[in-house]
């Protein structure tokens, strides 16, 4: 083994990954990007969805180089068809969480993301917190929590009532947490400091997301451009300042679009957060 030690970050913790970042490398050989993510000093990954090799040989990857996989993404409309199958692999590869990564509905009647984020109702985003329940009760008996990642059209409101404060009125704290994504809130025009102060109960990790400081912000399309962390619009020092330690258990960097080759945006993103005091 020739791991490098991970390093800190802003929050005292290892800096994460989530590994949608390098979606193409990972694609093509995930033990070389999983050398490579080490090697710039990430201590942590995320994986989006299920990696094509078997519980053993990640979790040998991983422990060559050094890595922790504490949390797993798994769309809701996959979970309705693998659920089971998707906890045992996260729990195998030693994963605490679970987050669904993007919501559906029960009859999956968009057919891609832009048309679901402008088209689901309240009752939609009810029917959300209900699934997230009972994945909950499934994922506490294995021994992991449920997560829900958000993307922006959590904070339509609904004649008054914004998606995301209902997803957290409607499901039991005890089954599901929130893993914020700090870039979608921005894009969505919404505040992420206010979230973090205020649902800091609720909260458990982070998607470490920059914005380009000429994107667009709404809630009807999930288009927005990302870019390399702290070369964005978001003030991540105050954030981290207003960010409970004790609470905030993982963090990880994500970019979505690039201008220059993604490791090289994932360094980029990890050498700015790694300058960042805890």
């Amino acid at each position: 083994m020739n791991a490098a030690r991970p390093r800190l970050g802003p929050l005292n913790k290892p800096i994460g990954l989530q590994l949608w970042t390098l979606r193409d490398e990972v694609a093509k050989d995930l033990p070389a990007t999983l050398k490579a993510v080490n090697a710039i000093g990430y201590g942590e990954v995320e994986f989006a969805g299920i990696p094509k090799a078997t519980t053993a040989q990640v979790r040998a990857m991983l422990a060559d180089n050094g890595l922790t996989a504490p949390s797993m993404h798994c769309g809701m409309a996959d979970a309705q068809k693998d659920l089971q199958q998707r906890i045992d692999y996260a729990k195998a590869i030693g994963s605490q969480y679970l987050v669904i990564s993007f919501p559906s509905t029960v009859d999956e009647r968009f057919k891609d993301g832009n048309a679901l984020a402008a088209g689901m109702t309240l009752d939609d985003w009810k029917w959300n917190a209900e699934q997230l329940n009972r994945m909950g009760e499934l994922t506490r008996k294995a021994g992991i929590t449920c997560g829900y990642h958000n993307h922006n059209m959590e904070f339509r409101s609904y004649d008054g009532v914004v998606a995301y404060d209902e997803l957290l009125r409607l499901t039991d704290a005890e089954l599901v947490t929130m893993e914020l994504d700090i870039g979608w809130v921005t894009a969505a025009g919404a505040d992420p400091l206010q979230l973090l102060t205020r649902h800091a109960d609720r909260i458990s990790s982070l998607h470490i997301k920059d914005v380009r400081k000429d994107a667009k912000t709404g809630v009807d399309r999930v288009d927005t451009q990302t870019t390399e962390v702290g070369s964005g619009r978001v003030d991540w020092p105050k954030l981290f300042a207003a960010m409970d330690l004790q609470r905030i258990r993982h963090y990880f960097v994500e970019q979505e679009n690039f201008e220059r080759p993604p490791l090289e945006s994932a360094k980029l993103s990890f050498d700015y957060l790694s300058r960042l005091k805890p």
